[in-house]
């Protein structure tokens, strides 16, 4: 059996395209763009020729997008650049650090924040985020897919809601390029925040979504590149990568998410003909990521028992020195402290075949019916 990779919501292997016109890029452009010789020129006409590809592929304008180093950078243009002392912020309660820790350093220079728990579903009510809208709210922020989840947000119902009662929306859609299709003309979003490296893309490179009209006031100084939102001399091989990247992802996003619906069908199906205990949490999940307990071991212990395997899933609670803790996303579900330690987060992508589901599902049915691996909190 090969290693088996099921940690997609991660971060994903580079798409084998995509890493032979980077390394081409790597080894013959390297001119600064900002430069008028030819050397510069060249590569300011790549960067220009991805922003049109994820202009092209996510429907919107080329002028609404702005190369950044992923989502957390994104997403920090974003609370910081619009939000100043006594305006209103809403967000969730599990949301990506990148907004929660912004979210509550904003707090500490005046910005009142809200922060929206999800349903026991694991699903930000619309209702809840209505409810708690004030006069001085100037940003609804809500992230598409929750990534331990999976759980997809009603985000265009957010929006409309957001748009008639004039407040700015961003979200943070990570988990949503290449695995399902995505208007952003037709959603009218202010803000939006993608990372190449969730689909198949190289690590270090995102982009952020401005709407036209749209102003954010600037977080770093520096030499003006991108609108003079992100200063610096730009990632000509990553720029490069993320628009073939993105390009790739948003045409076959419809065949690749039948594909994993398919797997993660097959995974659920052998897990019950193995008569293997297990609970799938959340409701409304985006296909592939799958937040699921297993009662008689520890998530931390499963994850490493199977990397002895060569499998790789992901612990989803959070871990501080070495000692685990219930997520909070979960105990919000209704689990128990004991539960939500009992539980790790699986995740299927377009590489995957119906062998490496099986091989999946053997190692688990080794370990989790081994009496000796059980570990009791």
């Amino acid at each position: 059996m090969n290693n088996l990779y099921f940690d997609i919501a991660a971060t994903t292997p580079l798409d084998h395209n995509v890493s032979e016109l980077m390394n081409e890029v790597q080894k013959t452009v390297f001119g600064n763009p900002s430069s008028i010789h030819q050397f510069g020129q060249k590569s300011r006409s790549l960067i220009e020729k991805s922003r049109r590809q994820i202009a092209s592929s996510l429907n919107c304008k080329p002028s609404e997008i702005i190369f950044t180093s992923g989502v957390s950078e994104s997403n920090n243009l974003v609370l910081k650049g619009l939000l100043k002392k006594g305006d209103h912020l809403i967000t969730s309660s599990y949301e990506h650090p990148a907004i929660i820790k912004v979210a509550q350093e904003l707090e500490k220079k005046g910005i009142e924040v809200s922060y929206i728990q999800p349903n026991k579903n694991g699903i930000i009510s619309i209702h809840d985020i209505e409810s708690s809208i004030r006069k001085n709210t100037k940003l609804i922020s809500i992230m598409y897919v929750n990534n331990e989840l999976g759980c997809i947000n009603p985000i265009p119902d957010i929006i409309d809601m957001a748009n008639q009662k004039n407040i700015k929306t961003h979200t943070d859609a990570v988990q949503l390029i290449g695995k399902q299709p995505l208007n952003i003309r037709n959603l009218n979003v202010d803000f939006l925040s993608i990372a190449a490296h969730k689909y198949y893309g190289p690590r270090g490179i995102g982009a952020l979504f401005i709407k036209s009209g749209n102003l954010l006031n600037s977080v770093l100084q520096g030499g003006g590149q991108e609108k003079n939102l992100r200063p610096g001399t730009e990632n000509i091989p990553g720029i490069v990568g993320m628009g073939l990247a993105t390009q790739i992802a948003m045409e076959h996003a419809q065949k690749n998410a039948k594909k994993i619906l398919q797997l993660e069908n097959l995974f659920i199906d052998e897990l019950n003909t193995k008569n293997i205990t297990y609970k799938l949490n959340g409701q409304d999940r985006m296909p592939g990521i799958l937040n699921i307990t297993f009662p008689n071991v520890l998530g931390q212990t499963l994850v490493m028992k199977l990397d002895l395997h060569g499998i790789a899933v992901s612990f989803g609670s959070a871990c501080s020195s070495g000692t685990p803790k219930p997520s909070e996303v979960l105990l919000n579900l209704g689990l128990s402290d004991e539960e939500a330690l009992k539980t790790i987060r699986i995740s299927i992508g377009k590489f995957h075949t119906k062998d490496d589901i099986y091989d999946l599902v053997n190692i688990l049915q080794e370990i989790l019916c081994n009496k000796y691996e059980k570990d009791p909190v």
